[in-house]
């Protein structure tokens, strides 16, 4: 780049027409630009170069380890994932009475966890690290937690089935988590009227 500068310095040094200096200019520019293309190639192939490198190392580890007879490790899950396997026909037969419901919040062992959304019980034992009594959405555990859920509240005096004070966006937070629990969670039963 200096020495365009050095150029420029020269060039108006002497006495030329307009017309000359302007197309000196011109191919200035345009020389400049041309740089910058052949700047950005080299780049574009350096990365080029580094990602088959990276792709090469990646593939070597992969047969060391298949030489050394270890085992792909089990792709980790997400927290709210779909389950891998269907879930089993929703049994709306059962109804559960708020006291029954109430012993499915996960503190004994021998019955399951659920949780009720709009008076339809899931079964959500599967994710008792956060329905379970260390888990951080344990407040809907054992109860119909429609009205908390509608509010994005975890407060337990908020878990509640009554959600007729629930605003309209409220309404369809309620709706967008009765529909994620329903992708989810088998359907075990649903509350007493």
């Amino acid at each position: 780049m200096s020495s365009l500068y050095t150029y420029f310095e020269n060039l108006f040094k002497e006495v030329y027409t307009l017309p000359s200096i302007i197309v000196t200019v011109s191919i200035a520019v345009f020389i400049a630009y041309l740089q910058e293309l052949k700047d950005e190639r080299e780049r574009e192939q350096k990365k080029k170069e580094d990602n088959a490198s990276n792709e090469h190392d990646d593939k070597e580890s992969e047969e060391s380890e298949k030489q050394e007879g270890s085992e792909d490790p089990a792709p980790k899950r997400k927290a709210f994932a779909l389950p891998s396997t269907p879930l089993p026909p929703p049994n709306t037969t059962r109804i559960f009475m708020s006291d029954e419901l109430a012993e499915h919040d996960g503190t004994q062992e021998d019955k399951g966890i659920y949780v009720a959304i709009k008076g339809i019980v899931f079964d959500v034992s599967t994710k008792k690290e956060m329905y379970g009594p260390k888990g951080g959405y344990h407040c809907f555990a054992g109860k119909d937690a429609s009205k908390a859920l509608g509010m994005s509240s975890l407060n337990v005096e908020d878990c509640v089935a009554d959600y007729s004070g629930l605003n309209e966006k409220e309404k369809k937070t309620l709706d967008d988590w009765f529909s994620f629990f329903e992708k989810r969670y088998p359907i075990v039963g649903k509350t007493e009227a």
